[in-house]
C-alpha cells in the first residue's frame, strides 16, 4: 500500500438542501450489506456492500480479492454469490446471486454534483451489528479515466469497504473506498457511472483472483496526481508540494485542483500576489471551492484588507462554517 493512503477493509444557493429524514436513511439500511471473506491465511475479512441491482451487490474488489470464500448477510440470512464482474483497476467487483429478496438503492450521477454538496455514507465500518451513517459534504471531484472520483468529509473506518456515500435524496452516488492515513483524513469513493458500466457491459466471472492492484495502491510516480499531493499537503510540505502541483498543471491546465494546489504552496512561500490571481481564477469556474475563499481569506489577513477579509470570512462560514475552526 501507498505511504498515504490506507486499506479501509477489516481483518477478525451554499446550502442546497436538508440533512436527510430518518425515514430516508432507515429505508436505505435494507440495501446495505456486510460482506464476509475466507482468507487464504484463515482469517475472516469483513467489508460492506450495496445492492445495486436486483441480484446485484457492490463492493470494493479489495475487500475479496483472492478470497477462498465470500458471502453476504442480512437479517441473520446468508447468501453466497455464484459469479461477479470485476474492475480490479479501479476496485469495484459486483457479485451476482440467485433470489436475492433485497431492494436496489436508487443509482444518482456525480455529473451534477457541487462543492459542499451534502452527503452521507452508509456502511458497516467497524465492524458494527447495523449499518450506520456518517454526514459530509463534497470536498472535491477529481478525473480519473473520464470519471470523476468523489472527496468528501462524510467518514469512514475500518469495514467501510464497499459501502455506499448517497445524496440527501437517497441515491447512490459512490462506493466509499479509500482515504488518506492519520488524523484529519481525505475520504475518496468511486463513482456510481463505473457502476452503471459494469451492469450494462461488464463480463461475469467465477473466480475472485486479482487481475489487477487498485489504481490508489500503486508506487506515488504512478498515483493520479490528486493523491501524489495528498501527503505533502497534510505533512506540510510545501515544497515538494510545489513540484508536484506545477507537474500537474503542465500536464492537465484545465484541471481546477492543480491550480489549487499550486497556490496553496505558492502561499506558503509567502507569494501571496500569484497565489491570489490562482484562488480568485478557479472561483470563476467554481463558485463553491470553499478552500479558495479561505486562503483569500487568509492573505487579506496577512495584508490587512480588513473589508475583503470580511467578506471571505463571511463566504467561508456560509460554505463550510467549521473550517475556520479547524
Amino acid at each position: 500500500m501507498t505511504r498515504y493512503f490506507a486499506l479501509i477493509f477489516l481483518l477478525i444557493s451554499f446550502s442546497i438542501s436538508a440533512q436527510p429524514s430518518r425515514e430516508l436513511l432507515f429505508s436505505i439500511n435494507p440495501s446495505i450489506l456486510k460482506v464476509h471473506v475466507a482468507t487464504k491465511e484463515g482469517n475472516h475479512g469483513v467489508g460492506s456492500g450495496v445492492v445495486v441491482a436486483k441480484d446485484y451487490v457492490v463492493t470494493n474488489c479489495h475487500v475479496i480479492a483472492n478470497a477462498q470464500g465470500v458471502h453476504v448477510t442480512k437479517y441473520g440470512y446468508s447468501y453466497s454469490p455464484t459469479a461477479l464482474i470485476a474492475n480490479w483497476k479501479k476496485d469495484l467487483c459486483i457479485l451476482k446471486f440467485k433470489f436475492l429478496e433485497l431492494r436496489p438503492v436508487k443509482l444518482g450521477s456525480t455529473a451534477t454534483l457541487m462543492y459542499e454538496t451534502e452527503v452521507f455514507g452508509k456502511s458497516y465500518g467497524g465492524n458494527t451489528i447495523k449499518p450506520h451513517t456518517s454526514y459530509g459534504k463534497v470536498k472535491g471531484l477529481h478525473l480519473f479515466d473520464d470519471y470523476h472520483v468523489v472527496q468528501s468529509s462524510a467518514w469512514f473506518s475500518l469495514g467501510a469497504s464497499g459501502g455506499g456515500l448517497f445524496n440527501n435524496e437517497g441515491e447512490l452516488i459512490g462506493v466509499t473506498t479509500f482515504k488518506t492515513a492519520g488524523r484529519f483524513a481525505f475520504y475518496y469513493s468511486m463513482p456510481v457511472e463505473i457502476i452503471k458500466d459494469m451492469l450494462a457491459h461488464g463480463e461475469e466471472i467465477s473466480v475472485t483472483t486479482q487481475s489487477d492492484l487498485p489504481f490508489w495502491d500503486a508506487p506515488e510516480q504512478q498515483l493520479p496526481y490528486f493523491m501524489r499531493v495528498a501527503g505533502p499537503l497534510k505533512n506540510e510540505e510545501w515544497l515538494k508540494l510545489n513540484t508536484i502541483s506545477q507537474e500537474w498543471v503542465e500536464a492537465e491546465p484545465a484541471s481546477s485542483e492543480a491550480k489549487v494546489h499550486l497556490a496553496i504552496s505558492l502561499y506558503h512561500k509567502s507569494d501571496f500576489n500569484q497565489a491570489k490571481k490562482l484562488f480568485i481564477d478557479v472561483t470563476k469556474s467554481n463558485s463553491r471551492h470553499t478552500q479558495c475563499y479561505y486562503y483569500l481569506y487568509k492573505i487579506a489577513e496577512k495584508e490587512n484588507l480588513v473589508s475583503e477579509q470580511e467578506k471571505y470570512k463571511k463566504i467561508v462560514m456560509q460554505l463550510d462554517e467549521n473550517l475556520l475552526e479547524e
